[in-house]
């Protein structure tokens, strides 16, 4: 029962189920039914050439719609909703390459639009039109299409980007002296794709008042020439402007003035450096000869350079030392008389006006109106003989001044260098060296020996017309006389004579004369005896001259004077090719090439050196000149011989640095404590000195020598050693301290006494054989001794060491001091001064009394010539032939005065000793005395070794000189009396009356 009830409800269920289902499917099939027959249609008229309809649309990139026109739309003649449009559809293969989509606006009317998609931008330079396919479908429960239809977008660009320049800066190189029609082109573009975007309409040029503008196609020119020495480029900064002006960013436009072509070397450096002691520097190591394009096919290149050293000194780094030190460096002949000393040596040239003071190295100056020098009579010799140098420094620019205010020549005054004429009464001119207008003259007359002399015309007047009188350089002037021939040398070259520019005049020989008792010899001037006053004066400058009588110099000295030490150098020969050739001048200061081939022109140029072969140079400017010529053929090919113009000459300046400075020390001194025997035979008193030449920086000398400093900034400092290794360094490591006494010369050493020396009793002696046999020189004032000239340190060691202090009256001596200083190259190198003391001990007794005439010669212990210095103040000494012959005779002198002290002794002994005997009665037989005069002779007296004033004489002179170990005497003599007798003798005794007796 209940089964059944369970399967009645089942069934109802399912019948209620079943109900409802066909209920809806009843509804369902009635609304599929509503009819939906057509599609929708794109409501376009106009179609392509196959009949599809097409759309045309626009927008700029920058904007979101699409403009269509018509707008979109599309119809369906359905009714309900088959006769709606619900939307539009894009189709095709590339759906992803289309950047729009279509927004149904009205689905009754089916308007739409096309937009760009959500995330989607449009570029116009990118992509400027697009083109898709496009379809509507209605709102039926199954859609029904139109028909497919074409959407062309097209995009519209926009101003986007401003231009830009092609290049981010630009250089240009302009040439100056001309005005460019363009000087270069800028660029700039627009990325925008529509021509009125991306078109550059003009170019701007920022900068103001610049001699440039630039035109709107982008030509940049010149508007005047420019100038590369006013400026050497310009930057200014240009923008460009498109058609909707808008400007880009600043370019920056570098125009480059180049200097205009001109044919010439390049690669030339115009300041090169030189340091001492460095040998060889190339000059133009990198040069090259620039003809700028130039239509020349060269056939000949020819070079000549020229070292300018006019400004150094007397015209180049030669001068050393003084004329003294010069001539014995270069050998020259010992008995030249210098005219024009030092005022510190000679007294008569200290009215002159000098340069810069320095001792032995004296430029004298002359005013042409009132100074000039009268050469004392003991001087020189004022006659000449057959054979003579005359010898000068001169420097003299043309004189402006003439007789009557006309400038002919020949009213041109004399100018006397050097004259000898008649002292009194006439004014006869004996010999006269002189300048006349730009002629040097010199005049030699010569007084008739005989008679038959007064009859014979002779050369008396030799004249030279020169370029080098009135140039304003300095020149040295030799005057070599060998009767009747003269040779004149000019900075070492003989002059050769030539008809237009020498001339020899004769005349009558000067007539002998007792009016004229003596003559003057003057320098500057010449003195007119009838007048007595001085005329012809000289206007100028003048150094070194001096006269050598008997004897002529040799051509070698002559140029060793004037020998330059610095000079160009070459070394190339074997890179000369055939057809090439090079020259030097004898100073080696100007050099000359001359080639066919100009690339072998240019290699040999560059084998062209500076040497300076000074150890210590004068630093400063040389100034190099380089001109060069060249020549081309002409177009046929025949040579014309045409020069290239505008070929430029080069101009180097070579820069001499400062030498690391040489340090002089001297040591080794001590100070001296002598009793007054041993002052009375004089004591050396630099025995042990030493002196040493060491190097240093400049730097490090700087506060120890402002002095020397200020000296080596002047371009006229004169110093030099004297060797002749032109390349070897003496100095090769900065700062180290090496000796250097083989390479170093000194040229003088002054010991100055403090306080002055009382001549009459002290002295300070010098080894006088030894100084002369050096040859070197030596003065001694109350002041100082002075040793000069150029020698080895080793030498003036070994001359110092013998120098002795002698002092008569060692009793009133307390102390005294000698400060020694040496220096080189005329005080430029000086060393630090080093005093010593001299003390007197006062507790010595007192000297055993002697005769009167004894004691004279005892306190004279002096030679001749040493007296002869005490009486004039200072002396030059003479010489010997070497070191050891001057130390045997001074021992030998001192020990002379020994003997003569003991024979005094033991005379006086002897006197007082004897004995009267009985006279025979025999008158003939006796002696008259009253006049008799005895010399006797010490040496040959015999002497009592014991004997106390000898001993101690001979301690203080052991004292007093250490090498004074030999004697020059044998002391064997036997002893001839015994202490306390007297010598007794046959037959009468004679009384020896001594009271004038003289030794």
């Amino acid at each position: 029962m209940e089964t059944r009830k369970m399967a009645r409800k089942v069934s109802l269920l399912t019948a209620g189920l079943l109900l409802t289902i066909i209920i809806h499917l009843c509804g369902l099939t009635n609304a599929i039914s509503e009819p939906n027959y057509n599609d929708p249609v794109l409501v376009k008229t106009e179609r392509n050439r196959n009949g599809v309809p097409i759309f045309l649309g626009s927008l700029k990139e920058d904007e979101r719609e699409v403009k269509l026109d018509p707008p979109l739309s599309a119809t369906d003649p359905d009714k309900g909703r088959g006769g709606k449009i619900c939307g539009y559809g894009i189709i095709g293969q590339h759906l992803h390459d289309v950047p729009f989509e279509i927004i149904l606006l009205n689905n009754e009317t089916g308007e739409a639009k096309i937009v760009v998609k959500a995330g989607e931008t449009l570029n116009c330079e990118k992509r400027e039109k697009y083109k898709f396919t496009i379809v509507a479908y209605d709102c039926g429960e199954i859609h029904h299409y139109s028909n497919k239809s074409i959407v062309i977008v097209h995009v519209e660009d926009v101003d986007e980007y401003p231009p830009t320049f092609n290049e981010d800066s630009y250089e240009v190189e302009v040439e100056e002296g001309h005005v460019f029609g363009s000087i270069t082109q800028l660029t700039a573009s627009d990325k925008d794709k529509s021509k009125n975007f991306s078109k550059i309409c003009r170019y701007v040029i920022l900068d103001n008042d610049v001699p440039f503008e630039i035109s709107n196609d982008g030509v940049l020119k010149n508007t005047v020439p420019l100038d590369h020495a006013k400026r050497h480029n310009y930057m200014i900064s240009v923008v460009a402007e498109s058609c909707t002006r808008k400007r880009s960013k600043p370019v920056l436009v570098n125009i480059l003035v180049k200097k205009k072509c001109e044919v010439g070397w390049k690669g030339i450096q115009q300041h090169l450096e030189y340091m001492p002691n460095s040998g060889r520097q190339k000059i133009s190591e990198h040069a090259h000869l620039d003809l700028c394009d130039k239509p020349c096919q060269v056939e000949k290149v020819s070079i000549r350079m020229v070292l300018t050293t006019k400004h150094i000194g007397k015209g180049c780094d030669r001068d050393t030392y003084s004329i003294s030190s010069q001539r014995k460096l270069c050998g020259a002949n010992g008995d030249s008389v210098d005219l024009l000393p030092s005022p510190s040596v000679a007294t008569w040239t200290s009215s002159l006006p000098t340069d810069d003071g320095k001792e032995s190295d004296q430029i004298f100056a002359f005013d042409g109106q009132t100074n000039a020098v009268e050469v004392p009579d003991g001087h020189l010799n004022h006659s000449l003989t057959s054979h003579f140098t005359i010898s000068t420094w001169m420097k003299r620019e043309h004189n402006s001044k003439r007789f009557g205010g006309q400038s002919s020549p020949n009213k041109a005054r004399k100018e006397h260098i050097l004259c000898m004429s008649d002292g009194e009464h006439l004014n006869r001119h004996h010999y006269g060296l002189f300048v006349h207008g730009d002629k040097l003259v010199f005049l030699l007359r010569r007084e008739a020996a005989e008679g038959e002399d007064m009859e014979a015309f002779s050369p008396a007047e030799w004249r030279w017309q020169l370029p080098q009188i009135n140039d304003g350089e300095w020149h040295h002037y030799a005057l070599s006389v060998d009767y009747p021939e003269v040779r004149l040398y000019i900075d070492g070259k003989v002059v050769v004579p030539s008809n237009h520019d020498f001339e020899v005049v004769d005349d009558w020989p000067l007539h002998r004369t007792k009016k004229v008792h003596f003559t003057e010899l003057v320098v500057g001037a010449c003195w007119q005896g009838s007048t007595k006053k001085f005329d012809h004066f000289f206007r100028g400058y003048l150094a070194e001259l001096s006269v050598l009588r008997d004897k002529t110099e040799s051509e070698r000295v002559i140029k060793c004077l004037v020998n330059c030490k610095e000079y160009l150098d070459f070394h190339a020969l074997n890179k000369m090719e055939s057809g090439t050739s090079v020259s030097f001048n004898s100073e080696m200061t100007e050099f000359s090439i001359m080639g066919k081939n100009v690339t072998e022109v240019e290699s040999l140029i560059r084998e062209v050196s500076y040497v300076n072969a000074r150890h210590y140079p004068t630093p400063g400017r040389r100034a190099l000149k380089m001109e060069t010529a060249v020549e081309c053929q002409s177009v046929d090919g025949e040579s014309s011989h045409t020069p290239l113009s505008g070929v430029s000459p080069v101009d180097v300046d070579i820069i001499v640095m400062h030498p690391m400075r040489p340090i002089i020390t001297v040591q080794g001194l001590s100070n001296l404590t002598l009793t007054p025997s041993q002052l009375k035979v004089g004591r050396r008193v630099f025995s042990n000195v030493e002196i040493i030449v060491s190097q240093a920086d400049d730097e490090d000398e700087e506060e120890d020598d402002e002095d020397d400093d200020d000296e080596d900034d002047d371009e006229d400092v004169r110093g030099e050693d004297g060797d002749d290794d032109k390349l070897n360094g003496v100095f090769p490591d900065a700062g180290l301290f090496k000796p250097q006494r083989k390479e170093f010369l000194l040229d003088s050493c002054t010991v100055t006494a403090e306080p002055i020396l009382d001549l009459h009793k002290e002295v300070l002696l010098t080894p006088h054989n030894l100084i002369q046999n050096l040859k070197l020189e030596s003065s001694l004032t109350n002041k100082r001794l002075l040793i000069k000239n150029a020698d080895k340190v080793r030498d003036y060691i070994t001359v110092l060491k013998e120098i002795r202090y002698v002092h008569k009256d060692g009793n009133s001596l307390g102390s005294r001091y000698f400060e020694l200083v040496c220096s080189s190259q005329n005080g430029r190198f000086q060393s630090k001064p080093v005093k010593i003391k001299i003390m007197a001990i006062h507790d010595e007794e007192p000297d055993t009394k002697i005769h009167a005439h004894a004691r004279h010669n005892m306190e004279t212990p002096y030679s001749d010539n040493e007296i002869h210095m005490l009486d004039n103040i200072k002396a030059t000494v003479s010489t010997a032939p070497n070191f050891g012959m001057a130390a045997i005779i001074v021992i030998c002198v001192g020990f002379l005065l020994f003997m003569i002290i003991l024979g005094v002794i033991r005379i006086r002994a002897a006197h007082k000793r004897t004995q009267v005997v009985a006279v025979d009665e025999k008158q003939e037989m006796e002696w008259d005395n009253s006049a008799l005069n005895i010399t006797v002779n010490p040496m040959d007296q015999p002497y009592d070794r014991g004997d106390s004033a000898m001993q101690a004489l001979r301690v203080a002179d052991s004292d007093s000189d250490d090498d004074d170990d030999d004697t020059c005497h044998d002391s064997s003599e036997e002893e001839a009396m015994e202490k306390g007798t007297a010598p007794t003798k046959v037959g009468r005794e004679l009384e020896w009356d001594d009271s004038i007796l003289s030794f």
